[in-house]
């Protein structure tokens, strides 16, 4: 226990672990650009509920900065008691856990038609999902005295004070809302935003900005670059929750017409999944909602078919979340190619 009896303090290993993403390799993984590296999760990671930090999907906008134990965050504006944080003081405050799905907002761009030029071609593998562990926002807010008059919170990030992010009131007072610390059991690798980054459960991944370095409290909206340019729909639209969401997982290319084939996949959305259908050749039938069901995570669906005939079929997946939203037929176009959630559409051949 800590001196102040505040709870547990967070396991640490300071060490340098730049070496816990492999080399980018083409054959493994989708790779879009490597300075700054971007590259979509690898092949296998989605038959894990929790995806390992070696198959997780990279998203960075800047270089990568080398954080140490040294670093800090800093609490200013519109706080009572402006201050900053240094690591050792977060691990010794109560931990907060959470299993929650990242999505980078720009996942599925490259399905969009016409094409979007502007942006990472990501296809439909930027989205991952990690055991976070950390310190629930709203208890350093709390710490520091967060103003009355304070509208929205501005996150920076450490890889040159370039990207920053707000969150409104509300979103940053949310209990989920976390400063996380470790990912998936360990320290959080230096490309996933370690050592320490913001995690705000159900919202693209655009929101959880890494290698926080500091929290201003703001009295009037932010309007940053990453705010009002980019991460927008349209002008005056931004980017928000994520929209719901499914993909088939492992589904072979071939199988044998008379034997019984698994359809399996993964389904997300900020409102969570109430139910999965799956289609063959446009006719849908309600496919097995399986395994775990938390609140941030992604939820298993499969469902069981067996082709009649040889032959070529379309195979479709559409969730619907708790508030009733469905999956679109088509992905909505915009310009910078947000939020794409059309239904998938699978070709399985039966011989």
């Amino acid at each position: 226990m800590p001196a102040n009896g505040a709870g547990p303090t967070f396991p640490y290993v300071a060490e340098e672990r730049f070496d816990i993403l492999p080399p980018l390799q083409a054959n493994d993984r989708r790779v879009l650009s490597r300075e700054p590296p971007n590259a979509e999760a690898a092949e296998g990671a989605f038959g894990h509920l929790v995806t390992p930090a070696k198959m997780r999907f990279v998203r960075c906008h800047f270089d990568i900065p080398r954080l140490d134990d040294g670093h800090e965050i800093e609490l200013s504006g519109a706080f009572v008691h402006p201050l900053r944080l240094s690591l050792a003081e977060l691990r010794a405050m109560p931990p907060s856990m959470s299993t929650v799905v990242t999505e980078c907002a720009g996942n599925g761009r490259a399905t969009l038609s016409p094409p979007i030029v502007d942006g990472e071609p990501w296809q439909d593998r930027a989205v991952s999902a990690a055991q976070w562990t950390g310190v629930a926002l709203p208890a350093i807010l709390e710490r520091s005295g967060l103003s009355e008059t304070a509208v929205e919170l501005v996150f920076t990030g450490a890889d040159g004070g370039e990207y920053q992010r707000s969150l409104p009131r509300e979103v940053a007072l949310d209990p989920s809302t976390m400063v996380a610390l470790e990912m998936n059991g360990a320290p959080i690798p230096p490309q996933f935003g370690g050592p320490v980054r913001l995690i705000v459960p159900g919202w693209y991944g655009m929101a959880s900005v890494k290698w926080l370095a500091r929290i201003e409290a703001v009295e009037r909206p932010f309007s940053g670059r990453f705010q009002s340019e980019k991460y927008v729909y349209a002008r005056g639209a931004p980017v928000t929750t994520m929209r719901i969401k499914s993909m088939f997982t492992g589904l072979p290319k071939a199988v044998r017409a008379g034997s019984i084939v698994r359809l399996t996949g993964l389904a997300w959305g900020a409102d969570g999944v109430d139910r999965v259908e799956v289609a063959i050749d446009g006719e849908w039938r309600p496919a097995r909602l399986v395994g775990p069901i938390l609140r941030h995570a992604w939820r298993r669906f499969e469902a069981q078919w067996t082709p009649a005939t040889a032959g070529r079929y379309l195979i479709a997946c559409r969730a619907t979340d708790a508030r009733g939203a469905a999956q679109p037929d088509e992905p909505s176009w915009n310009e910078g190619g947000y939020g794409a959630n059309g239904i998938q559409e699978v070709a399985i051949t039966a011989v």
